[in-house]
C-alpha cells in the first residue's frame, strides 16, 4: 500500500479506535452526560419548533378555504425534513459547546488509559469548573477560526466538481483541528502549534478529518461522533504528535512489544493495531508506519532475511497492516516447526522483563493480571482469528515465564 494512501487509512483507523474506546467502562460518564444534555437540548428544540410550527398551521388554515386544508399533509412532513437537516448541520456544533468542558476531561483521561501516565493537574470537578469560560472561549476561537477560513471554499463551492471535493476537504481539516485541540490543550500546545503539528501530517489529518465527516453524515449515528472524534484525536496525538512519547518510548498499559534483531513491533490491545520501529540497516531509528511498503519488501529480502525472528516479525506487520500476504514462507515454516514455540536453549529463555513487554503488565502485575492480559491478546492475534502462529507462540511463552514467576514469588 503506497505511503500517500497509507497515512489517510491510518487517520481514519485512529477515529475507529475511538468508537471502542468512548464504550470503555472508566470513559463512559465523561460521554453519557455531555451526550445526555445535548439530546435534551434538542428535544426541547424539536418539541418548541413543532408546537410553534402547529401554531403556524392554525393561523394559515384560518386564513384560507377550507377546500386548501389538504396543504396541511404537505407542509408537515417538509418541516419534518427540514427540523432533520437543522438538527444534522447544528447538533455538533451546540454539542461541541456545551460538551467542550466534558471533552478535555475525556481526552485525559483517554490518555491515562493509553499510556498509564496521568496529566499534572489531572482532571477533577474543580478543574472542570476552574476552566469552563477558558475552554469555552478556545470554542468560540475555534468556530472564528472555521468561519473565516470557510470562505474562499464556499466561493469555490459554485466550482463543479472541484468546488464539492474542496469543501470536503475543507471540512476534514476543520474536524481534525477541532478534536486534536483537546488532548493537545491539555499539554498547553497553542492554536498555532497545534495546526503547525497537524499540517505537519496533512495524510494523517485530513484521514482523521474526512473520517469524522464521513460518519457526521449519517443520522443518529452522528450525535456519538463528538466523543469518538476526541478519544480518536487523543490515541492518535498519542502515537503520531507527542514528541515526549516518541522521546520517552515508554509503554503503556495497553501496549505490547516485542523486540528482534531487525525490528520492534508495538501492538496496541484495545484497537489491534500493529506499529513499531526498525532497530538495524538503512532504515534504522524510522518508524514502520511512516515506511512505504515497497522499502519494507526490500528490507525483508535483504539483511532482515538473515534473522528468521525478525523476517516473521516484519511479515506479520506487513500482513497485518498493508494487506500482504506471505502464505508460502508461512507454509514452508509450518512443516518445519511446531505451531507453539519450542523450548529455548539453555540460559537464553525468555527473560522475565521481555515476557511483560510482550503481555503489557507491570513488574507488580499478578497471575490474575498476566492471564488477563494474556487473553486479551491471544484473542486478536491466534491464527485461528486471522492473527498469526509467530505471534501466538510469543505471547503463550511470555504467559509461561510470568506465571512460573508469580508462583515461585
Amino acid at each position: 500500500m503506497p505511503l500517500m494512501v497509507a497515512k489517510p487509512m491510518l487517520g481514519a483507523g485512529y477515529l475507529l479506535q475511538g468508537v471502542r474506546l468512548i464504550t470503555r467502562p472508566g470513559l463512559r460518564r465523561f460521554v453519557l452526560i455531555p451526550l445526555a444534555v445535548n439530546i435534551l437540548v434538542f428535544s426541547l428544540a424539536i418539541y418548541l419548533g413543532a408546537r410553534e410550527f402547529a401554531a403556524f398551521l392554525d393561523l394559515v388554515e384560518a386564513q384560507i378555504p377550507s377546500w386548501l386544508g389538504w396543504l396541511e399533509w404537505i407542509l408537515w412532513p417538509v418541516f419534518a425534513l427540514l427540523l432533520l437537516v437543522v438538527v444534522f448541520y447544528t447538533f455538533n456544533l451546540v454539542a461541541n459547546l456545551i460538551a467542550s468542558p466534558f471533552n478535555n476531561l475525556l481526552a485525559e483521561k483517554v490518555e491515562l488509559l493509553l499510556t498509564g501516565r496521568p496529566l499534572q493537574d489531572s482532571g477533577s470537578v474543580g478543574k472542570l469548573i476552574k476552566e469552563l469560560l477558558p475552554t469555552l472561549l478556545d470554542e468560540l476561537v475555534k468556530v472564528v477560526y472555521a468561519l473565516a477560513l470557510a470562505i474562499p471554499f464556499l466561493v469555490l463551492l459554485f466550482v463543479p466538481v472541484v468546488g464539492p471535493l474542496l469543501w470536503f476537504l475543507y471540512t476534514a481539516w476543520i474536524l481534525a483541528v477541532q478534536y486534536s485541540d483537546y488532548p493537545m490543550g491539555n499539554h498547553g500546545l497553542k492554536f498555532g502549534e497545534m495546526r503547525a503539528r497537524l499540517r505537519g501530517e496533512r495524510g494523517l489529518s485530513l484521514g482523521f478529518g474526512a473520517a469524522a465527516a464521513g460518519l457526521g453524515m449519517v443520522p443518529v449515528v452522528n450525535f456519538i461522533l463528538m466523543p469518538s472524534a476526541v478519544a480518536g484525536a487523543t490515541a492518535m496525538w498519542v502515537r503520531e504528535f507527542n514528541r515526549e512519547h516518541a522521546r520517552a518510548r515508554y509503554q503503556g498499559p495497553y501496549e505490547s512489544r516485542m523486540t528482534t534483531r531487525w525490528v520492534r513491533l508495538e501492538i496496541d490491545h484495545l484497537s489491534g493495531r500493529i506499529g513499531g520501529e526498525i532497530l538495524l540497516g538503512p532504515l534504522q531509528g524510522q518508524r514502520l508506519e511512516s515506511i512505504a511498503t515497497e522499502a519494507l519488501l526490500e528490507l525483508l529480502a535483504g539483511g532482515c532475511a538473515s534473522d528468521a525472528d525478525s523476517a516473521e516479525a516484519l511479515e506479520v506487520y506487513l500482513s497485518r497492516e498493508r494487506g500482504q500476504r506471505f502464505a508460502e514462507r508461512a507454509r514452508a515454516r509450518q512443516e518445519q516447526e511446531p505451531r507453539s514455540a519450542p523450548p529455548r536453549p539453555s540460559g537464553t529463555r525468555m527473560s522475565d522483563d521481555e515476557a511483560r513487554a510482550i503481555l503489557g503488565v507491570a513488574t507488580s502485575a499478578d497471575n490474575d493480571a498476566i492471564r488477563a492480559a494474556h487473553r486479551r491478546l491471544i484473542q486478536r492475534m491466534h491464527p485461528d482469528r486471522g492473527g498469526s502462529a509467530y505471534l501466538a507462540a510469543k505471547i503463550n511463552e511470555a504467559k509461561r515465564v510470568l506465571t512460573r514467576v508469580g508462583e515461585a514469588a
